[in-house]
């Protein structure tokens, strides 16, 4: 071991061969947070496309059923918005 630094070689070249092999995993941890994809573009015009075409093909049955789904999905909304800032979801910051 290091005593200056307190970093033991052995373990420094084991989580440089980890981070060359899978840098999320190296990233988890090491505590740093790794790049995440983005991909809420794709899936907002999936399900925008979706829902046009469900709305060109049975209107009626789509309209019940995007309303079913907003009924059931506000408490959970609600809910995620009064969680303490601690105990919701973590900041995204660009």
């Amino acid at each position: 071991m290091d005593e200056f630094t307190g970093e033991d070689p052995v373990l420094r070249a084991l989580g440089d061969d980890l981070e060359r092999e899978d840098p999320e995993l190296a990233a988890l941890l090491s505590g740093r947070v790794p790049p995440r994809r983005h991909h809420s573009i794709g899936w907002a015009l999936l399900a925008v496309t979706a829902v046009a075409v469900a709305l060109v093909a049975a209107p009626a049955v789509t309209l019940g059923v995007l309303a079913m789904l907003l009924v059931l999905a506000s408490p959970l909304v609600a809910c995620w918005w009064c969680t303490f800032p601690t105990d919701g979801p973590a900041p995204r910051h660009p």
